[in-house]
């Protein structure tokens, strides 16, 4: 394997990590507010529409992420085995 296909797998690599620590982020928003809610009964307006921006950017993020993993499955079949 030479410096070339180290540097394209450790790319995806980082970059799928990057996805999914945001996504986590995201996830984890989501929690918050939804205990906030539960104890406070309700969402400030701000703070509903915060949520329903959020929760588009999860969805794309989450579409973005599984066409990244199509795109290496297709170019690096073997990429899950190196991680």
């Amino acid at each position: 394997m030479d410096m070339t296909e180290v540097m394209v797998a450790f790319l995806g690599v980082v970059k799928l990590a990057t996805i999914f620590a945001f996504v986590l982020a995201i996830i984890w928003i989501r929690h918050r507010y939804g205990t906030r809610k539960r104890e406070a009964g309700i969402l400030l307006e701000q703070e509903q529409d915060t949520l329903a921006q959020l929760s588009r950017v999860a969805d794309k993020m989450e579409q973005r992420l599984e066409t990244l993993e199509k795109i290496l499955d297709a170019e690096q079949p073997k990429w899950k085995e190196r991680t």
